[in-house]
């Protein structure tokens, strides 16, 4: 286990990075600070922004002695920011294999790790995965894990590289031009001292107006003592009415698949998962000689492959009132599919204005979520009557697996359904 430089495609990225939390808004000056700790002295640092509605900021750091550089992208990091959620994977890179780990759309401090012997890397899978709480496994076909996910690592990353390494220490270039900007300074400065002077009066004039204002807001404070009002707190997010209608998905997928070939001569058909805004394919070599389409993507060893079918964009619902859970559970139950339900943590509460100082507690949404799925055999008639009526339900992906006979496999419908808070 160890730290190094791998390639995806065309690119070289960053792995085995350490990741830290933090809470700080300075999250370039923390990361720079744990960087000068004694026994770290790492040399680059990599950052995620935390997010309104996701994960609090992050920072990882990675060492020169492993190959990283300046402007490199951090593996885990740009993954992690395009599969969110809850999930563990292990990639075979022509370097070695890399695992990576991510919970509640946060890495998890040794969850960025890269292994030269790939029996240590498949252990420290199967040890996350003995721990429970994730929604996805991604690992190589031949590892044989449960549950686990093949999806080629292409696909996963798409070639995303938003988080990149920076240096620890300042340039040297950084202070020759910080000497010319020196310079351009003192000439500015003495050209514009005039008009300085005419804005500090200004402003001087704005500070004992401000300080008025200031000055008669405390003594209404101390005249009512216990009279101020709470903060208006913004209403709650409905996210589920920026989502389509969850028929208007399975429509569009039931529509895609017309454009999905039956089968392509020396190849078969591996995986296939719709969303609202494609349908992607897997494939897997079969027996015989073939020629893939000239739109395929090949995988590096010619014995996988990849394609995706666009689809037209849908329209966000209408307004939409939710219904109990007590009801959306028997209706759950009253169908004849195979499934999960599962509590998930509420959104984000709305963060404050910029310019509040106050407290601020916002109460908790007068909703709750829980996510779904349903395994059914095929894409029958009953599942858009299941989904007709059912208020506050998001559809993320139909997925469809093969089976072992021809003609065989499954369909597995996954999302998440927002219910009333019960009291």
């Amino acid at each position: 286990m160890g730290a190094g430089v791998v390639t995806v495609g065309r690119r070289l990225y960053a792995v085995g990075l350490y990741w830290e939390n933090t809470p700080s808004s300075r999250v370039a000056v923390a990361a720079k600070e744990a960087a000068s700790q004694p026994g770290q002295q790492a040399d680059f640092y990599a950052i995620r922004a935390g997010q309104k509605d996701g994960h609090v900021p992050q920072f990882g750091l990675g060492q020169a002695s492993a190959g990283h550089k300046s402007g490199m992208p951090a593996f885990a990091a740009c993954l992690a920011n395009q599969q969110p959620g809850s999930w563990v994977g292990a990639f075979r890179l022509r370097e070695g294999t890399v695992v990576a780990i991510v919970r509640d759309d946060l890495i998890v401090p040794d969850g960025d790790q890269f292994f030269l012997d790939e029996n240590d890397a498949r252990e420290r899978l199967l040890q996350e995965i003995g721990f429970g709480g994730l929604q996805r496994i991604f690992a190589p076909e031949s590892w044989s894990i449960p549950g686990s996910d093949s999806m080629p690592l292409s696909l996963l990353l798409d070639e995303r590289r938003d988080v990149l390494l920076k240096s620890v220490r300042t340039p040297k270039s950084f202070f020759v031009a910080g000497g010319a900007v020196i310079a351009l300074l003192a000439i500015a400065l003495a050209v514009g001292w005039y008009l300085q002077d005419q804005a500090a009066k200004r402003a001087a004039e704005e500070a004992e107006r401000m300080a008025a204002i200031d000055r008669a807001k405390h003594a209404a404070d101390n005249l009512a003592p216990g009279m101020q009002k709470q903060p208006p707190y913004p209403p709650p997010e409905r996210k589920w009415e920026k989502a389509p209608p969850a028929l208007a998905v399975i429509e569009a997928c039931r529509l895609g698949l017309a454009n999905v070939p039956a089968g392509i001569a020396g190849w078969k058909l591996n995986k296939l998962l719709c969303n609202s805004s494609s349908v992607a394919l897997t494939w897997a070599r079969d027996k015989g000689y073939s020629l893939p389409p000239k739109e395929w993507s090949i995988g590096e060893s010619g014995a996988t492959a990849s394609s995706s079918v666009p689809l037209p964009k849908l329209t966000p619902r209408e307004h939409e009132d939710l219904a109990n859970p007590s009801d959306n559970t028997r209706r759950y139950l009253g169908q004849n599919w195979p499934g999960t339900m599962a509590r998930l943590a509420d959104d984000p509460p709305p963060p404050p204005p910029p310019d509040y100082k106050g407290p601020w507690s916002p109460p908790p949404p007068p909703w709750v979520k829980r996510s779904f799925t349903l395994t059914v055999p095929n894409l029958p008639a009953e599942l858009p009557v299941y989904f007709s009526d059912l208020p506050g339900t998001v559809v993320d992906s139909l997925t469809f697996t093969p089976g072992s006979s021809s003609g065989g496999g499954s369909w597995t419908v996954e999302g998440i359904i927002y219910e009333n808070r019960s009291n």
